[in-house]
């Protein structure tokens, strides 16, 4: 199998541009894919190719005064760019078919999703990908912060020696940092790393073309949240309170499976692009600490809902007109 190092590049548009566009496509679209950068390595970690190319966005033509200052990619090379289904059918050719994925984060892949999804590209091809940010942060300091690629270039010692911010050289340093790693180990073992979730989706995403809920209520409602079914056993799950709901429109549930105990439902909402929601939903074991932090933010709840009911205002009477 082949590793793949990929780093994009992508041009954004004003708030309102890119909120137009996304209306008139139905679709989310947070900006246009205008550099492709990719390394591969053999399953010895021996570099033996890269990729290249400079694609020319179809709704953001203007190259934005940031990104050009960023990437140093000019309006002229944009212009001169591949459209995007040509440069995608380039770079899964060069891909080849037994590889994976190697990405310093975890947006770059989404990215070119979002952006294929807008030309109707075909994108499972993609699936296969590892953050090496995560490998990195397991087999150095098993923390969980996001370092930076530079961060892990200075833990190697690795020299800096091409300009950053251009896809190919970000590939590059990503293709450098994973050879120093057991990266092979860290794409066996990644399952563990994802995180305590045993279930994490994104529901109501108008953005990515599905059904966004009209009102949180509407959300509230749906069976997924309302009577949401075991990750383990796929058996049915019984309330066990009420939701505590949290700054950030985060709403917490406690339920509990018969066989496997107790476990906590979150929702994260956000706003689409057409002014529905959409929400983060996880699913995790409820440790002992977590459920007492919920129970504990569910007793704040309570004292501060009686809090404002004792301290609301009596309705004033209008003064009585004075007699003449």
């Amino acid at each position: 199998m082949y590793y793949i190092t990929l780093d994009l590049e992508w041009n954004q548009a004003y708030a309102q541009k890119a909120l137009a566009v996304q209306k008139r496509l139905n679709c989310r679209l947070r900006g246009e894919v205008i550099q492709i950068g990719a390394v591969k390595m053999d399953a010895k970690m021996n570099i033996c190719g890269s990729y290249q190319i400079i694609v020319k966005p179809q709704y953001f033509k203007k190259l934005h005064r940031h990104v050009s200052e960023l990437t140093g990619i000019t309006q002229e090379q944009m212009d001169m760019g591949t459209p995007l289904p040509e440069a995608a059918e380039r770079f899964k050719k060069w891909c080849g078919k037994d590889f994976a994925f190697l990405t310093w984060g975890p947006d770059d892949i989404p990215m070119l999703k979002e952006n294929f999804n807008v030309h109707d590209i075909q994108s499972a091809w993609l699936d296969n990908v590892y953050d090496l940010q995560r490998i990195f942060n397991k087999q150095t300091e098993d923390s969980a912060k996001q370092r930076s690629l530079e961060y892990a270039m200075d833990y190697f010692g690795l020299e800096q020696h091409l300009p950053a911010h251009d896809a190919l050289n970000d590939a590059y340093f990503t293709a450098l940092v994973a050879k120093e790693l057991d990266t092979p180990e860290g794409v066996r073992t990644y399952s563990s790393m994802r995180g305590e979730f045993l279930e994490d989706t994104v529901i109501g995403d108008a953005d990515a073309g599905g059904d966004g809920y009209v009102t949180i209520g509407e959300m509230m409602d749906d069976d997924i949240v309302k009577s949401p079914v075991c990750p383990i056993c796929k058996k049915p799950m019984s309330m066990e309170g009420n939701p505590l709901h949290s700054k950030g429109q985060r709403y917490t549930f406690h339920y509990a499976c018969r066989k496997h105990g107790d476990m906590l439902l979150s929702l994260k909402l956000h706003r689409n692009f057409n002014e529905t929601w959409r929400a983060r939903r996880t699913v995790k074991v409820a440790t002992a600490e977590a459920l007492a932090e919920y129970r504990e933010g569910l007793e704040k709840a309570n004292i501060r809902r009686k809090s404002t009911r004792r301290r609301r205002p009596k309705s004033k009477r209008r003064a009585a007109a004075p007699a003449e």
